[in-house]
């Protein structure tokens, strides 16, 4: 059984906390952990390179490493820490080649830094999952922001084959760069949510 997301709302929305990171990063949060999931057998974000460099000609990404992030609530314990990571080639829809599959052991509010075996290129389109199988109640707990996705890139799986798309961003982040190479642009999918934000 997993726990939803809203039971322990009020006590996400108070225990916020930023999660830096820097221009080296791809990512879709807007940089602040406000709220966290048990859902999903795996759950993940998919990477489309048109969002991040839409004025080039980019045919793939070398990906250095990629960041998981977590949010622990006291009053939802996990029953482990443990989970595997996975960078996989494709969209959740088509998944291709798996470029990195490790262990890792989730802390609160600290990234999980998951390396491919090997230099890896991926194409346009590329994911990151956190699979929490050595937990029945889902755990650890991914962290999401809580400003509205401008596209719908995180989401879980719980049903193969089903895919669901999470309204916020999971805290999913991947540093490396676009084949060819090619400075990214200041304004990203994170930062336009950060403006967003602040004019609400």
């Amino acid at each position: 059984m997993r726990f939803p997301a809203f039971a322990a709302s009020l006590l996400a929305l108070t225990l916020t906390a930023a999660a830096s990171g820097t221009d080296d990063l791809l990512q879709y949060d807007d940089g602040t952990a406000e709220w966290f999931t048990f859902e999903g057998e795996y759950r993940g974000t998919w990477f489309n390179l048109d969002d991040f460099y839409p004025a080039v000609d980019a045919t793939g990404f070398v990906v250095n490493y990629a960041e998981i992030w977590f949010f622990h609530v006291l009053s939802q314990p996990w029953d482990t820490s443990d989970f595997v990571g996975e960078i996989t080639d494709g969209t959740p829809y088509s998944p291709g080649i798996v470029f990195a599959h490790d262990t890792g052991t989730a802390v609160h509010l600290s990234p999980f830094y998951l390396y491919p075996v090997a230099p890896c290129t991926t194409n346009m389109n590329f994911t990151v999952t956190e699979i929490p199988q050595f937990s029945p109640i889902g755990a650890p707990s991914i962290a999401s922001d809580l400003s509205p996705a401008i596209e719908l890139r995180s989401f879980t799986v719980t049903n193969p084959g089903v895919i669901d798309f999470w309204q916020y961003d999971f805290l999913i982040r991947v540093n490396g760069f676009p084949i060819p190479p090619v400075k990214l642009e200041r304004i990203t999918w994170a930062s336009l949510k950060s403006i967003f934000n602040c004019l609400r």
